[in-house]
């Protein structure tokens, strides 16, 4: 075969323009497909039951993946019926105290389906009504579910689960608080008033840490929660705070009829009713919990104490997003604890650091000064206190022009009263206050170039931070200054 037919075939069967195209085309439409696939932030813009910027219609949109944050606060009163989480999805509140979710007294609140993996954080959930079905507040359907920084609060279900019903799922709470919820139906019905969990198809695992359950109720059994009265259920709390629940039957506080660890958690009894019932399960005490009666003999591991009064406080607004029971002057729960998670902050989060150990109180045995419960109590207020310096105004008049980039947080430091330059580490934390997504912003979104993390510099006798702010968009934001746990300044400024 000659040259020129050999070119000829070449061109007819492998056209190097005919290739280009096609390979330019299916460049694109895998990039198109790969854009498709990515992670998406929805924004909810109004507190409508549905239609346009609502979050039923943020659920409905969602994609594996997505993120629904709020640009809004108030509450969104449900009209047509729960909610349906039928993604992966995470949905991030503003904050329990800015944000409720109310189900009217109509139908449950929230439904996650079977192996969708969510995280609710951020909100209340309250009014929830699932007579005589279960789960009035969420419906966790064979799913995993994180909840996070929220107030369960007033909700109603018939068999179980006034609060949440997680049915044979992985059900993980934190930093939260489950008050007032019920469960009660015909005939002597209703378990778990704030948490109903069980296993009757297949394995559930709850995990709670760092919250507090008070004042829930249950006909039967499991006022503060219900442990696998079916199948298979796992239980770890740690950490926590029991108090004032209540169940007819047995367990106003905790009912195991599975395998239950517990740690460093107060149980507090209601009017009536023992603080922990096991019926055929097994509880492993990690120690260090306290509990008002005898616990059913169950707390016998170094750091226990029973039949002893916590002397708690009652439920309140003691500062963070949700309410707890503060410790007394004087309680046997202060520094008589372990810090099982070694988490730096207790259920109210930020500035209320964990641990503090108090000087004046002996550590428990092994303990390590943590106070026991979901509460620590604090030092004496920081003796240092932070002002903003220009470029930000100290009255919260600054407005910068988003394009920018870069706003400069400059802070001075006095130490009793008096301007020193022997400056301690401090960190900064962002949250936006108005305009857009309302909350906490992460720190990845404002690591710049000049300052990564959330470290301040120290920069002739000032903090200084470059504030990356290209991602933020319009809007009112909060900076703080926070030493050793606590916030000691903070500035506004805003963004155009």
């Amino acid at each position: 075969m000659n040259t020129q037919v050999k070119t000829l075939m070449y061109q007819r069967i492998v056209n190097p323009g005919i290739c280009r195209i096609l390979f330019a085309t299916c460049l694109s439409a895998l990039c198109l497909i790969a854009l498709s696939t990515q992670a998406a932030t929805i924004t909810v813009s109004n507190t409508n039951d549905s239609g346009a910027g609502s979050l039923r219609q943020a659920l409905a949109n969602a994609n594996d993946g997505d993120t629904i944050r709020f640009g809004t606060t108030g509450t969104i009163t449900l009209t047509t019926g729960e909610l349906l989480v039928d993604k992966s999805v995470t949905i991030s509140g503003p904050g329990a105290a800015s944000l409720t979710v109310d189900g009217n007294f109509a139908s449950r609140v929230f439904h996650v389906s079977s192996g969708v993996t969510a995280t609710i954080a951020g909100l209340t959930i309250t009014n929830g009504n699932a007579q005589p079905s279960t789960g009035g507040g969420i419906y966790n359907d064979h799913a995993t579910l994180a909840v996070d920084n929220c107030t369960v609060s007033g909700n109603y279900a018939g068999y179980g689960g006034g609060g949440v019903h997680n049915s044979s799922g992985t059900l993980t709470v934190t930093n939260s608080t489950f008050s007032g919820n019920s469960a009660n139906y015909l005939f002597g019905v209703g378990s778990g008033g704030g948490i109903f969990t069980e296993g009757y198809d297949g394995n559930a695992t709850l995990t709670v840490t760092n919250s507090t359950f008070s004042g829930n109720y249950a006909r039967l059994v499991g006022g503060g929660i219900c442990n696998d009265v079916f199948g298979s259920a796992t239980l770890t709390v740690s950490n926590s705070t029991f108090s004032g629940n209540l169940a007819e039957s047995g367990g106003s506080g905790i009912f195991n009829g599975g395998s239950m660890t517990i740690g460093s958690t107060i149980l507090n009894a209601g009017a009536w009713g023992e603080n922990l019932y096991n019926l055929y399960g097994t509880v492993s005490s990690l120690g260090y919990n306290l509990s008002s009666d005898n616990a059913g003999g169950l707390l016998t591991a170094i750091g226990d104490q029973i039949n002893t009064d916590p002397m708690l406080g009652p439920l309140q607004d003691n500062g963070g997003p949700t309410f707890t029971h503060a410790p007394l002057t004087g309680s046997p729960a202060i520094d008589a604890g372990k810090n099982f998670t070694a988490g730096t902050t207790d259920q109210r989060e930020p500035g209320f650091v964990r641990t503090f150990d108090n000087a004046s109180i002996a550590n428990a045995n092994g303990g390590d000064a943590t106070d026991i419960g979901a509460f620590e109590v604090q030092g004496p207020p920081s003796q240092y206190a932070a002002s903003i310096q220009q470029p930000i105004n100290a009255d919260g008049t600054s407005v910068f022009n988003g394009r920018r980039g870069v706003v400069p947080v400059k802070f001075s430091l006095t130490l009793g009263g008096v301007a020193t330059c022997n400056l301690p580490p401090a960190t900064i934390a962002v949250t936006r206050t108005a305009g857009g997504v309302i909350g906490p912003i992460d720190e990845s979104d404002y690591n710049g170039s000049a300052d990564n993390g959330s470290n301040f510099r120290i920069t002739n006798c000032q903090y200084m931070y470059n504030l990356s702010t290209g991602a933020f968009g319009a809007g009112t934001y909060r900076v703080d200054i926070i030493i050793n746990g606590q916030v000691v300044g903070s500035a506004t400024f805003g963004l155009r």
